[in-house]
């Protein structure tokens, strides 16, 4: 049961303690945990009077003692020197002081996960860019430098380019064949290798005569009179040119598309080094004697009769396409080791203008074979 205090019960006092407080009688200190001494110049007894040593003032019966704090009311706060190891934090005297507030932590907001879809997409794009960057760098890495093109020598089944020219081109002659691209070897390649063995060149024989007529008789004895390609169904007679007013070797007439001609001026088919043969790809009247030539490949069989009546059978070797104004005239005229065979037409683009075409097909073939003409 709670009582108003009296009058006479102490109250804080001025320069009471180290704290500035004062407790109840028999009480302790809540600072120190002692009881409090008795302070000089303080009356005691029921009196209420208050006196001090040295003839202090007086204090009327019911009046407050200066320094204390009427009944019912509570004395205010002070500030300590430390409580609770914080210096001069306002505490209210006899109370236990509140502990220091901890800092708080920073709030981190999550990312919300992305939906399945786009993240599905987003590995897939990066699946497709990785392999894309790999590819580029292959390309890279793979590609010959620049320096490296010009002036390179030719490498067996590799490529080499001309020089200036951008273009590069194959160091030997390709082997033809339907829906095959065809395109030139390199200008210093040489004939492309025989296919088959090949067979020495046929001998002429003719009857004892004089040293002139001997020569005409060998020549008229060694002529081709018919030509027959099976694989593009060519059975035709063979004429003969020479060289043209142009300086240019001489081609069989357009009015006799089915006419193929032997260059005279070379040597005969089945004899040692390359005879040529030429043809039409087409006049103004339709498809001529040559008109399938570039669909031969290697490995195919050329049957050429001659005078004598003999037939010297030739197996292609390679095909190419060749610009007439960079006509390779060594690899095709140029002398070698065996009897030979080139057959020559027209290719590429035709121009109106001029009424000619841009190209030359060139089929390279050897004698592998000879019979006696029926």
């Amino acid at each position: 049961m709670n009582s108003t205090p009296d009058a006479h019960d102490d109250k804080p006092q001025p320069g009471d303690g180290p704290a500035g407080t004062a407790a109840p009688d028999g009480a302790t200190s809540p600072v120190t945990g002692q009881a409090p001494a008795e302070q000089p110049g303080t009356a005691a007894g029921s009196s209420g009077d208050t006196g001090t040593a040295g003839g202090s003032a007086q204090v009327a019966p019911g009046q407050p003692s200066p320094g204390q704090v009427p009944a019912g009311q509570v004395p205010p706060a002070q500030v300590a020197p430390q409580v609770g190891g914080v210096p001069g934090v306002p505490v209210q005297m006899g109370a236990v002081p509140a502990a220091p507030v901890a800092p708080v932590a920073p709030v981190v907001k999550t990312r919300k996960p992305l939906p399945q879809p786009v993240l599905a997409t987003l590995l897939v794009g990066g699946s497709f860019g990785g392999i894309a960057a790999i590819m580029a760098g292959l390309l890279a890495v793979l590609s010959p430098a620049p320096e490296d093109v010009q002036g390179s020598k030719p490498v067996p089944g590799g490529e080499v380019a001309l020089q200036g020219a951008g273009t590069f081109l194959p160091p030997t002659v390709g082997p033809g064949g339907p829906g095959t691209a065809l395109t030139a070897a390199a200008p210093t390649a040489p004939p492309p290798l025989p296919a088959l063995q090949p067979l020495p060149p046929l001998t002429i024989t003719t009857a004892p005569a004089s040293a002139a007529s001997t020569k005409v008789k060998k020549a008229a004895s060694a002529k081709p009179v018919k030509i027959r390609i099976p694989a593009i169904g060519v059975y035709a007679t063979v004429g003969s040119v020479g060289v043209a007013k142009s300086g240019e070797i001489g081609t069989p007439p357009l009015s006799r598309p089915s006419l193929a001609a032997w260059y005279r001026l070379g040597p005969a088919p089945g004899e040692l080094g390359p005879a040529v043969i030429l043809g039409h790809v087409n006049t103004r009247t339709g498809s001529a004697v040559f008109n399938r030539l570039r669909e031969l490949k290697r490995g195919n069989k050329i049957e050429v009769r001659r005078a004598d009546g003999k037939s010297a059978i030739f197996t292609v070797d390679g095909v190419e396409q060749v610009g007439k104004t960079t006509f390779p005239t060594n690899r095709v005229y140029g002398n070698v080791s065996t009897a030979a065979l080139r057959l020559i037409t027209c290719g590429g683009a035709y121009n109106a203008k001029n009424h000619s075409y841009t190209d030359n097909i060139v089929v390279y073939a050897t004698m592998t074979g000879t019979r006696n003409a029926k």
